[in-house]
């Protein structure tokens, strides 16, 4: 099938799925307000930090800020379009990723366009919010290397976060149960990002910067944005490395899922 009807193809489900979502449109309404003002709430314990403490291993709230945003932003992109691989744990046990693998579309196909969830749009207004009252606290001179370096990580962050996505579904190939080990590096990871690595022992911000690279979600990038030198040592074009970490992420990821499914064995039922 040629790729535009594949694109096609994606919209039409993804879009049914959409408006199943929003045909109660209080509750659809309510619902991204309520992630919007979940994750909200979790920034107010950082400005509640921060009028304590005036900086944060030597980050100011702006900073951090920026750090905090730019994740918000990168993994509610990747958990929207993504959503569809939590499902596959559950599709396995109940033996229902079978009949993905009897249909002439692929299983990734067929995973990715069974859901969109739209709520998660409130926690990228979050992070639009925040970016915005980052700047006001910090007044980036933005030039247009910078904007390219920001929107560029942005999309390379939500990349990364895929990644993430599709290697838990394809871990769930061996284990079933893998819905926590996942979400570790999922929520988990979005959680670590939203700070400077510089608060983290040096073993941790080599791990995530050389083996599972999150630090070019938001950490690299936000360092070349605020010219600020890296504790590692690495130089300033680092922050122009991210498209090619989630390019290398996205083959590892894709070849994680194809290993998987060439092993899956059947349920039976």
């Amino acid at each position: 099938m040629p790729l535009r009807e594949y694109w096609r193809l994606y919209w039409r489900l993804v879009g049914a799925s959409a408006r199943g979502q929003m045909q109660y449109k209080a509750s659809f309404l309510l619902a991204t307000a309520g992630v919007f003002a979940a994750n909200l709430f979790d920034f107010g314990a950082l400005l509640v930090l921060y009028h304590r403490i005036p900086h944060l291993a030597g980050w100011s709230l702006g900073e951090v800020a920026l750090l905090w945003g730019m994740s918000a932003v990168s993994f509610a992109l990747a958990d929207t379009i993504a959503s569809g691989f939590d499902l596959v744990p559950a599709m396995i046990r109940q033996g229902d990723f079978d009949r993905l693998l009897t249909r002439p579309l692929g299983a990734f196909f067929q995973t990715i366009a069974a859901r969109l969830t739209l709520r998660r749009l409130g926690r990228i207004g979050q992070g639009l919010v925040i970016l915005a009252v980052a700047q006001g606290e910090v007044a980036i001179p933005w030039t247009p290397g910078k904007l390219a370096v920001l929107m560029v990580a942005l999309a390379a962050g939500a990349a990364i976060f895929f990644s993430v996505y599709i290697l838990g579904a394809a871990y769930a190939f061996w284990t079933v149960e893998g819905t926590e080990v996942v979400n570790t590096f999922t929520y988990g990871g979005t959680t670590m990002t939203s700070y400077p690595l510089d608060i983290f022992h040096g073993w941790l911000r080599r791990f995530v910067t050389f083996i599972f690279p999150l630090a070019f979600v938001n950490y690299y990038p936000a360092l070349y944005l605020l010219e600020r030198p890296d504790p590692l040592g690495l130089p300033a074009w680092a922050g122009w490395l991210s498209p090619l970490v989630a390019t290398l992420c996205c083959v590892v990821a894709a070849w994680g899922w194809s290993f998987g499914v060439r092993h899956y064995q059947s349920t039976g039922s």
